[in-house]
């Protein structure tokens, strides 16, 4: 399509502010043409708000687009109108049937490009709801499907002009209409929930009415031309749209604007191949709309390859692209005093690994270029204060120049910087970065280089550790994986693992292994904790995929670590488990059916979680010795409440646990600072704070105060299904805090080793005593050997 970001300039300037814009008949609403879109508050504007929604949403407001005021004399606005305030509406997608009067058609791609702070170049469109009557809007991130940010047109009254703009996915369905308040506009549904038809229309004639404007200039008869260029380019004149009007009869100059480096390459129209003059093409005589007009553009010849890897990083919130790292090759360098901002740009077109499922298509904005010695960034700027590891004073040359892409701000993450596209988007993607330079690239040696950057890889440090497998391939209980183990464990001997379950719908399709770790994973959060402190977390991880709560899947799942147990890389005292959502109630439910094999386990949030009752605790004491820390929003259903019930009285009193009902959901530390999700999203939160940061109205256990000061794992590394009072050693049968040579055959299986075997035989030089015990002091000299 050509809807969506081919160029970056309207086809119409914006308006000064004499200029006046006049209120059109919706049944002349063009697409490709500029309006404004106006409520009884104001103008909708390219730009995010914060949007008080009492009563539908947790914390009482909401994300949403601002409103900026206008003046109306008559029919007319007279007062000033900024880009930020035109759109343009494209050709939308939305696919679902039609129902009682709505639903009809594809609907439109409300367009705006203004850089304005909070905005972006994707077209408005409505996140999740998360269960609320209320759901954010934004233009900074593409959508799951075209029905999210399609938004159809609804006439109220013909005779005044007035029309409703709506979402919809079909009756019964996530609907919503867009809607105004004082502080600006968002889209609500008449449910918490689904919507019918029915109660969309109640909904839509219950919001303020919205009437459209057009600028107030008389053209006559007008066609329009589809104009579009490929990368490296850009052809004008152009619209959001691809739309270019021109007067009946009238001819249309385009002009080809090659990047520094390319040239054109071929000009076609209505895909045949024209002349092309001074880089210019005249349309003549246009007398109907359809024809089509694309540019494409080649590396000029005196231009040199250049690779760069495309960065992706890991937050708490999933997989993010973060920089790009240029390659000036083996030998040279350039020096930091000889790049800026303003000379680099950086777009991609992102897809499904379908290829053609288009996750995101435009540009990333640049926060810092500098150099490094090595191809990875120093830390992140961006959002201030930075990162904990920024490097300020950074080298004065390098091989490697980086650049730096905003991901986050105060409304989250910013356009393209999800690499599935947004927080509920469970893909992987194929990322096609495009880099353009406006002058040539100084080297230290005083030679310069006319770039052609050509990407080489895409890296992501804590994912490129994971490979995919299954726990029983062909067999019965088989789940797909990823798996990093830890190559720690030949020197160290069998290391802990921790297996972590993903939320509902985040698991993605079968043939995308990576999809669980696109969105938040606290596998990969743990990942990347252990490639910030080398040796603290030294763990194997398992990521599950599209899990089973059931017994055949657990039994599979635990002969497949038992193999790795036998094969001395696991410590079976230390397996730990943790999930979300549907994850979390997979958890308890692995749990409870299997408590003897679980040192901890990590519960967050989650209405299918059934805790285990009375009776079955009394039935299986083992349920007693897993360690528990459970995390759950107040507000996040009946959850919070229903945890904090369990946790206070009955069975939950009698479990090793730690329970944290959180207030908000908001994470204090980089890249966050304080950004606070809808109830249920509780991962970010629950992997960045401290366990002592969070918003909490309850807590509940006996580690509450000792680690108020360390991240949840900290707590779960801590955790041993051998573990008595004090420190004890793998082994200690007698619980002395001493360790014979018997005890350890007898600990035999959770080394993956036999009595017999020839290791044992090495625990012996340690002793250094000679009398077959060994104590906390010898240890000291080999505690990795059996200590992990």
């Amino acid at each position: 399509m050509l809807a969506v970001l081919v160029v970056s300039n309207h086809a119409e300037a914006a308006q000064e502010p004499n200029d006046t814009w006049r209120q059109v008949d919706p049944a002349n609403v063009q697409v490709g043409k500029s309006y404004l879109v106006v409520s009884e508050h104001g103008a909708l504007s390219n730009a995010q708000a914060t949007i008080k929604t009492p009563g539908d949403v947790t914390g009482d407001t909401q994300v949403g687009m601002a409103s900026k005021p206008v003046t109306i004399e008559g029919d007319l606005i007279t007062s000033e109108v900024t880009d930020d305030m035109i759109w343009q509406f494209g050709l939308g997608a939305n696919t679902a049937a039609a129902s009682g009067g709505l639903g009809e058609g594809p609907g439109y791609y409300l367009l705006n490009n203004a850089p304005e702070p909070g905005a972006g170049k994707e077209p408005l469109r409505r996140e999740s709801s998360f269960n609320a009557q209320h759901a954010p809007l934004n233009t900074t991130g593409a959508a799951i499907s075209g029905n999210q940010q399609s938004l159809l047109l609804h006439v109220l009254d013909e005779q005044e002009g007035t029309v409703s703009l709506y979402l919809w996915s079909g009756n019964n369905q996530w609907n919503f209409a867009l809607t105004s308040t004082e502080d600006g506009f968002t889209s609500k549904s008449r449910g918490a929930n689904t919507t019918s038809a029915a109660q969309l229309l109640e909904q839509i004639n219950q919001t303020p009415a919205l009437r459209l404007y057009e600028p107030n200039v008389t053209a006559g008869v007008q066609h329009y031309v589809m104009a579009s260029s490929g990368a490296n380019g850009s052809i004008s004149p152009s619209s959001l749209a691809g739309h270019v009007w021109v007067n009946d009869g009238e001819d249309v100059t385009f002009t080809f604007n090659p990047a520094f480096g390319f040239e054109v390459d071929t000009v076609t129209v209505n895909g045949d191949e024209v002349t092309v003059t001074d880089n210019t093409y005249t349309i003549t005589n246009v007398t109907a709309s359809g024809t089509t007009i694309h540019a494409t553009f080649k590396a000029a010849a005196n231009a040199g390859e250049l690779p760069f890897s495309v960065y992706n990083d890991i937050f708490s919130v999933g997989n993010v692209t973060t920089a790009v790292v240029i390659d000036l090759g083996e030998g040279n360098a350039a020096n930091l005093a000889d790049l800026s901002t303003d000379m680099f740009t950086a777009a991609a077109r992102n897809t499904r690994l379908d290829g053609s499922t288009l996750i995101f298509d435009g540009y990333r904005n640049i926060t810092r270029v500098y150099v490094n010695n090595d191809p990875e960034p120093l830390g992140y700027l961006s959002p201030a204060p930075g990162s904990d590891d920024l490097v300020t004073e950074t080298p004065a040359s390098g091989r490697y120049i980086i650049l730096e892409l905003e991901f986050w701000d105060a409304y989250g993450y910013t356009s393209g910087a999800m690499v599935s596209g947004n927080l509920q988007n469970a893909f992987s993607a194929i990322l096609n970065y495009r880099i353009n330079v406006d002058r040539e690239i100084k080297l230290t040696d005083g030679t310069t280089v006319t770039p052609r950057f050509t990407q080489q890889a895409v890296v992501n440090p804590a994912l490129d550790k994971f490979v995919p497998d299954q726990t029983n391939p062909g067999g019965t209980g088989s789940m797909d994986i990823l798996i990093a183990i830890d190559e720690s464990w030949e020197e160290q001997g069998p290391l802990p693992l921790f297996i972590y379950n993903h939320g509902g719908g985040r698991g993605g399709p079968a043939g995308d292994a990576y999809a669980p770790m696109a969105t938040a994973n606290g596998a990969a959060v743990l990942s990347k904790r252990q490639l910030e402190n080398p040796g603290k977390y030294d763990a194997h991880i398992i990521a599950a995929q599209n899990h089973a709560n059931n017994q055949d899947n657990n039994e599979a799942l635990i002969a497949y670590v038992e193999k790795l147990a036998a094969e001395g890389k696991v410590d079976l005292n230390r397996v730990y488990m943790s999930g979300f959502s549907a994850g979390s109630g997979y958890t308890v439910g692995f749990y409870k059916r299997n408590p003897e094999f679980l040192a901890a386990i990590i519960p967050i949030t989650g209405q299918t979680v059934v805790w285990p009752t009375s009776a079955e605790v009394n039935a299986n004491p083992e349920l007693t010795k897993t360690a528990i820390w459970a995390h759950a929003h107040i507000n996040d259903t009946t959850t919070g409440n229903l945890w904090r019930e369990y946790f206070t009285t009955g069975a939950g009193l009698d479990l090793n646990a730690n329970a944290n009902i959180l207030e908000t959901n908001k994470a204090f530390n980089f890249p966050y600072y304080g950004y606070d999700w809808t109830p249920h999203e509780s991962e970010a939160q629950v992997f960045s704070n401290l366990l002592g940061q969070s918003d909490t109205i309850f807590r509940y256990g006996a580690s509450q105060e000792a680690f108020a000061e360390k991240n949840i794992f900290d707590w779960m590394f801590a955790q041993s299904r051998n573990q008595g009072t004090g420190p004890v050693l793998p082994g200690d049968v007698n619980n002395d805090n001493r360790v014979s040579v018997g005890d350890l055959a007898l600990v035999s299986k959770a080394y993956g080793k036999t009595s017999d075997s020839p290791d044992w035989d090495e625990v012996k030089i340690y002793d250094i005593n000679k009398d077959e015990k060994i104590d906390i002091e010898d240890l000291i000299a080999l505690a990795r050997l059996i200590l992990q």
